[in-house]
C-alpha cells in the first residue's frame, strides 16, 4: 500500500514537472512570436528621405551602413529620447536597397525589419522603394499586375551524378494557359546559387511589372544552380552546416556547367510546354554567369538566339574558331554589359572591339558603378525586353 502511495506520488510530481517545462516553452514560444520592437524602420518618408531608428539605451555608438551612402562609409546615427538612435539620408532614387547598423563597432541586423537577403554567406536588411512612376524600383516591388509562379524543382543530372535544385519562373496564366513559351536560361555569379537571381535579381518581380505592361514577352526563366558540385543552395543540401563562398576557380566554374547545362535543358523541356529552337531560347548571366554564357553560346553554337554577358565575358582572340562558329549561326543578339568602374571592363570592351573587328554583330551596354547587383538588376531589365521580338 505504502509502495503505490509512493509510486502515485511520484507520477503526481512527474507530471507537475512536465506540465510547468510545457508551459515554460509556451511562453517562450509566445514571447519569440512577439509583437516585434514596435519600432517603424526604416521609414519611407513623402520626400524620398528614409528615416533609420534603432532602440539601445545601453549603446556608446551607433552607425549605419548602406550602399546608398555616397561615399560608401557609415555615418553616425543621433540617440534620442528612450535610447532611439536614428537617422534619416538624403533623397534617395527608386531602387533596392541594402543596410545595417554598427553598434558598438559590431555589425548588427535591424531588428525593426524581416526584409533580409542573403549574398553568398553575408546577410543584409533591405528595402525596396520607387521615388517616381516607372524608374527601377518601380520594377523590383510587388505591384498589382498578374504574377506568374515560381518554383524549386529538382532535376537528376546524369552529368554530376546527383539530384540537383533548379528555381523556375513560370509567366502568369501559364497554368491556364496551352501555349508554349520560350525559355531564359539565367546564370548567377560566384558564390551564388539557384536562389540568387530570385531574391537579389528581383527576377519575378522584374519579369511579372514588364509582361504586364507589355515591354516583355511571357517568358519561361530558368534559374540553375551553377556551381555543379553542389546540389543546391545551403537550406536545401544535404551537407549539414553547408557554408558558401567565392572560392572556386574557373576551370571548376566553366566547364562542368557546359558539360551540366544539356541535363538542365532536357529536364525543363520535357517537364514544361516550352518552345523549342535558336530563337525561343536566351542565355545571360553576371560576373561568372556572363563567362558561363560566353562558354555555352561558344560550346553549343546555334542553341541560342539572344546571349547576354552582364559583367563577365571572355577573350576573343582564344576563342576564334568558336566565335566563328557562334556568329555563323546567327544569333539575334549578343549583348555585353559592364560598369565602368568595374574592373570586368577592361575584357567586356576588349570582346566588343573584337567583335567589332571581326564584323560580328554585338550591342554594348555601359552604366555607373561597378560589380554590383544593382547594375545586373537594371541589366535584366533592359535585357529581357530585347528577347523573342
Amino acid at each position: 500500500m505504502y509502495q503505490h502511495k509512493l509510486i502515485a506520488i511520484k507520477m503526481k510530481k512527474a507530471l507537475i514537472t512536465i506540465s510547468c517545462t510545457l508551459f515554460a516553452l509556451s511562453a517562450f514560444a509566445q514571447q519569440a512570436l512577439g509583437p516585434g520592437t514596435g519600432i517603424v524602420s526604416p521609414e519611407i518618408n513623402p520626400d524620398n528621405t528614409v528615416t533609420f531608428r534603432y532602440v539601445n539605451p545601453k549603446a556608446v555608438t551607433v552607425k549605419l551602413s548602406g550602399d546608398f551612402l555616397e561615399p560608401r562609409t557609415p555615418v553616425d546615427m543621433t540617440e534620442g529620447k528612450d535610447g532611439v538612435w536614428t537617422y534619416t539620408s538624403e533623397p534617395l532614387k527608386g531602387e533596392l536597397y541594402s543596410y545595417s547598423f554598427i553598434v558598438n563597432g559590431k555589425r548588427t541586423m535591424d531588428p525593426s525589419n524581416i526584409y533580409q537577403n542573403r549574398d553568398i554567406a553575408t546577410w543584409t536588411n533591405i528595402f525596396t522603394m520607387s521615388a517616381e512612376p516607372g524608374d527601377a524600383g518601380h520594377y523590383y516591388m510587388n505591384n498589382d499586375v498578374p504574377h506568374g509562379t515560381v518554383t524549386k524543382i529538382w532535376y537528376n543530372s546524369s552529368n554530376a551524378g546527383f539530384d540537383r535544385r533548379v528555381t523556375v519562373y513560370l509567366p502568369a496564366g501559364y497554368e491556364k494557359s496551352k501555349d508554349k513559351y520560350p525559355v531564359l536560361y539565367l546564370l548567377h555569379g560566384s558564390g551564388g546559387d539557384e536562389n540568387a537571381w530570385s531574391e537579389l535579381g528581383r527576377t519575378i518581380q522584374i519579369m511579372d511589372n514588364l509582361i504586364a505592361e507589355g515591354k516583355a514577352v511571357p517568358m519561361i526563366v530558368v534559374m540553375p544552380n551553377g556551381v555543379v558540385r553542389n546540389a543546391s543552395a545551403p537550406e536545401a543540401t544535404e551537407i549539414n552546416m553547408f557554408q558558401p563562398t567565392m572560392a572556386n576557380s574557373r576551370d571548376q566554374e566553366t566547364k562542368p556547367m557546359e558539360d551540366e547545362f544539356p541535363c538542365i535543358k532536357k529536364f525543363i523541356e520535357e517537364t514544361y510546354r516550352v518552345k523549342k529552337g535558336q530563337y525561343n531560347t536566351a542565355v545571360a548571366g553576371l560576373s561568372m554567369g556572363g563567362r558561363h554564357s560566353f562558354a555555352l553560346s561558344r560550346r553549343y553554337p546555334g542553341t541560342f538566339g539572344y546571349v547576354g554577358m552582364f559583367s563577365g565575358a571572355g577573350s576573343g582572340p582564344e576563342n576564334e574558331k568558336e566565335l566563328a562558329a557562334l556568329f555563323a549561326a546567327k544569333p539575334k543578339l549578343y549583348w555585353i554589359a559592364v560598369g565602368s568602374a568595374d574592373g570586368v571592363k577592361v575584357s567586356a570592351s576588349a570582346l566588343r572591339d573584337y567583335c567589332n573587328e571581326k564584323g560580328y554583330p554585338c550591342e554594348y551596354y555601359e552604366s555607373d558603378g561597378g560589380h554590383i547587383w544593382k547594375n545586373w538588376r537594371t541589366y535584366l531589365t533592359i535585357f529581357s525586353q530585347k528577347l523573342f521580338k
